[in-house]
């Protein structure tokens, strides 16, 4: 399933409104492949190496600028954007397209500030020395959080090859396999449906596979993997769920999971959720300080971690979609 060249139009309405609020003439938005889930919102563009940039002027068409000639000729083929450019010196391009197109002494947002690189943002100001560089990230970020029907459709079929790749995983998780051959028969299921990207993880170690990915080691009897949980953690998820819903705090359900844990004498060192879409960690993330309040329209993955230090433990989860009356399981995988 593809996005829809609506849903783009949709997208870049959206953020120029919230652009025109702000007194901004355009944005200039950074990507990379670690980080690139708001330059992919606006561009439909997966970056393949390195860092991307697109210029988006409150009015006309954006430009892209890449880090190969070769992704030039590929990237209008591949993204919403049908000019791209490839550019030496990210931060000349830039400065040089603003100029030309009267927006050298205007107010520009930069969306993705952390990732743009110390040596654009300079560049850009030392070669257009009236120009103002605001943090813009928040445009996107806010119209990231909350989905629509066309994305909450990709995010329900994300959900079933979740569930897909996770019996994949059982099938492999037998005594004497390598933790990478479960990885490998995950990524496998996925790659073979058309799966551009995936985070998985699966570990044969005393420690709870995130952050960690496989290194060669054997399962043996009696180990835990990633896709089995203790009853401890099914209860705290269970208590997860039942406050996963409109008006609900993003610290409540962190508060909520973190009690039937700790009360077990057991800790929870990870978050115990965060929002998903484009990338793996999205608002809102479900911690102890987040005040934010989950609406309809959000897709939360809860996960709850329960951990003996120095000893190892488990950290599992699934994808919810919060609805104007509580919240919609998207995920089918069994848990326990």
């Amino acid at each position: 399933m593809a996005l829809t060249l609506k849903e783009r139009d949709r997208r870049i309405e959206l953020v120029r409104g919230k652009m025109r609020e702000q007194g901004l003439a355009a944005l200039v938005v950074s990507g990379s492949t670690s980080r690139k889930g708001h330059f992919q919102y606006l561009t439909n563009y997966n970056i393949p190496i390195d860092y991307c940039y697109m210029v988006l002027p409150l009015s006309g068409d954006p430009t892209l600028f890449v880090f190969t000639p070769n992704q030039a000729r590929i990237a209008p083929k591949r993204s919403w954007v049908p000019d791209a450019r490839y550019s030496p010196d990210y931060g000349a391009s830039i400065a040089q397209w603003l100029r030309e197109t009267g927006l050298g002494d205007k107010a520009v947002g930069v969306v993705g500030m952390e990732v743009m690189s110390a040596k654009t943002h300079q560049t850009i100001l030392g070669l257009l020395p009236s120009v103002k560089l605001v943090d813009a990230g928040e445009i996107v970020a806010e119209a990231r959080t909350v989905k629509n029907d066309e994305e909450i459709a990709l995010i329900r079929e994300s959900a079933a090859l979740a569930d897909g790749a996770c019996a994949a995983g059982r099938g492999a998780a037998r005594e004497g396999a390598r933790d990478y051959e479960v990885f490998a028969e995950m990524d496998y299921f996925l790659k073979r449906r058309g799966v551009i990207e995936a985070f998985n993880l699966a570990a044969a170690d005393t420690l709870p596979a995130f952050p960690y990915l496989p290194v060669g080691n054997v399962l043996k009897s009696g180990e835990a993997v990633l896709m089995e949980i203790v009853e401890i953690a099914k209860q705290a998820l269970d208590e997860g769920m039942e406050v996963v819903r409109p008006g609900t705090r993003a610290c409540d359900v962190d508060r909520a999971m973190r009690a039937v844990v700790e009360g077990a004498g057991y800790t929870m060192p990870q978050r115990a959720g965060h929002g998903v879409g484009l990338e793996v960690d999205e608002r809102p993330a479900l911690i102890p300080s987040n005040q934010i309040t989950l609406q309809p329209g959000m897709t939360v993955v809860v996960h709850p971690s329960v951990v003996i230090p120095e000893r190892g433990g488990v950290f599992m989860g699934g994808t919810f979609l919060i609805t104007p009356h509580g919240h919609e399981k998207l995920f089918q995988a069994e848990l326990l």
